[in-house]
């Protein structure tokens, strides 16, 4: 007797948790050791941080990475730790987004994959604010208070706090660092602030950094740096802190309009706003959806506005001269002083870059003291640094040239 056959079950993604840890998850996923660290800063924000431990902790069969000679030069280098420790590296991500950003496109190009490969402990942060880093100790996350910040609150004290840390837990005499986008915003605030941490780091990569802004072709980022006053205002007047995606709104994304008949939809649409990256990762799209819906305050997004308004790299503009005076003892805020960045700095930079003009980028290699390599990547924009599936013949492997060749104090 025959028995009956039922047609196979279609796979559906299971909804969305906004609180659940999509990095541990990620990273178990593709087999790596992890782990979770916790901090509390100066005033009182609990930042979680993810480390890809040292290699040197796992044993491992292999004797080093191996290659096909008949590989294309570009082909990535894994599968079995280095021998060669090289050092610890943390990896800061830009605005609306997580750690979830080195690792989300996986093993063969998520930057915190590659460089543990290369033999380097990452550690990954996770600035207040954000999906991992959501609580105070005396504040709630409903309140007001807890977001009167911006990137000069992360880099002056997460920063700091964050890179004190992972010197204390691994005894290293310095670290490496890459940015991205805000990422490394937050640096350049710290160093302009508090120089002594030149001292703490070997080199700095920045990847499509964010310092001058305002000379974009783009209309759309053109029309929202002029409309950033009016938006403060009304932010202001509607006690809204905190620019949040609902659960619901990363459910409907990641788990109806980019999955199943709409996938080919959803690429559609990413590929209008982020330009040629997600073509080729339509498996990926739940999970870059995902990983971009994270929370920021309104004033970093405010504060970003001003600097494309003004076209200079300066501290937040409260728009009132009683306030300004308060807060730095001058009527207008004051520009941060990036003849105090000292420290080796390689920067990155995509020649399709609809935030950072090509003007931009170099306007910053000029006024940094220290820079060792600019690189313009070509047809790259500026989320390409996280999600093209080019990322490591491209960026990756030349970051990694770069720290391996650096000469270690």
């Amino acid at each position: 007797m025959n028995t009956p056959t039922t047609p196979a079950a279609v796979w559906r993604r299971p909804p969305i948790e906004y609180d659940r840890d999509l990095v541990i998850e990620l990273i178990e996923a593709a087999d790596y050791p992890i782990e979770k660290h916790v901090l509390t800063t100066s005033d009182g924000y609990i930042l979680k941080l993810h480390r890809i431990p040292d290699p040197h902790q796992f044993e491992s069969n292999e004797q080093g990475t191996t290659k096909d000679p008949d590989a294309p030069d570009d082909e990535l280098l894994r599968f079995g730790p280095s021998k060669l420790f090289r050092g610890t590296v943390l990896l800061v991500p830009g605005v609306f987004s997580t750690a979830a950003d080195f690792v989300v496109t996986g093993p063969e190009n998520g930057l915190a994959f590659v460089l543990a490969d290369a033999g380097y402990d990452v550690w990954l942060a996770n600035v207040r604010g954000s999906r991992f880093s959501r609580k105070n100790v005396h504040k709630s996350v409903a309140d007001s208070e807890f977001w009167d910040f911006s990137f000069h609150e992360i880099g002056t004290i997460d920063l700091a706090a964050i890179i004190d840390y992972v010197m204390r837990e691994t005894n290293a005499p310095k670290i490496f660092f890459v940015g991205h986008n805000q990422g490394m915003t937050d640096l350049f605030v710290l160093l302009s602030s508090k120089p002594r941490y030149n001292r703490k780091i070997y080199h700095a990569v920045g990847l499509a950094s964010i310092a001058y802004l305002g000379t974009t072709e783009n209309r759309a980022v053109q029309r929202a740096a002029q409309l950033t006053d009016r938006l403060y205002a009304t932010l202001i007047a509607l006690n809204i802190h905190e620019l949040k995606p609902s659960p619901d709104i990363v459910r409907l994304l990641s788990g109806t309009v980019c999955s199943g008949d709409t996938n080919e939809l959803c690429a559609e649409m990413l590929r209008g706003f982020f330009g040629s990256t997600v073509d080729r990762s339509r498996n990926l799209l739940p999970n870059i959806v995902d990983d971009l819906l994270t929370s920021v305050s309104t004033r970093q997004i405010i504060h970003l506005g001003q600097l494309m308004q003004t076209k200079r790299f300066q501290q937040f503009d409260y728009r009132n001269y009683v306030t300004n005076t308060q807060k730095y003892g001058q009527a207008k805020p004051p520009e941060y002083n990036l003849s105090r960045v000292l420290l080796p700095v390689s920067l990155f930079h995509g020649t399709r870059d609809f935030i950072t003009s090509t003007k931009d980028a170099r306007r910053l290699k000029e006024e940094l003291r220290n820079v060792k390599n600019f690189l313009e990547i070509p047809d790259m924009n500026h989320i390409d640094f996280v999600y093209s599936d080019k990322l490591y013949g491209r960026v990756n492997s030349k970051i990694i040239d770069i720290f391996n060749q650096h000469k270690r104090a």
